[in-house]
């Protein structure tokens, strides 16, 4: 039996081809790296928001749950969330109606002045 050749443009890929291949795969996967990129800051930046929107539930579940009547004026305080500290503002001021206060809750990272969340809502200005 005699053993088949091969001829020698069926070898396989020349260098030539090979480094040309690599050179368009290079372009396509600059952009894909930048798209991973940015999609993993924009992550970021969405659980910041969502933990300072968790904080501004949190203190306005508190204060609606207060019996005591909560007087007019802002409040401020500091709370953690998955081991970030969040500074949140509360604005009590007085609505149109006599029996109404308007509650706004302001937070932000500490320690920066951009605010993530804000969040207003109504409560009766007695218990």
């Amino acid at each position: 039996m005699k053993a088949e050749r091969t001829s020698k443009k069926e070898d396989g890929f020349s260098l030539v081809e090979t480094v040309a291949a690599l050179g368009v795969l290079s372009l396509a996967a600059v952009p894909l790296m930048q798209l991973a990129s940015d999609a993993l800051t924009n992550t970021g930046r969405l659980e910041s928001r969502l933990l300072a929107r968790t904080t501004a539930e949190n203190v306005l579940a508190r204060t609606m749950a207060e019996r005591a009547q909560i007087t007019v004026g802002q409040q401020n305080g500091r709370e953690e969330q998955l081991g970030r500290d969040y500074d949140w503002t509360l604005i009590i001021i007085p609505t149109d109606r006599e029996d109404l206060l308007r509650l706004e809750v302001q937070v932000k990272e500490a320690g920066r002045d951009q605010v993530l969340a804000r969040l207003v809502t109504l409560k009766a200005a007695k218990p």
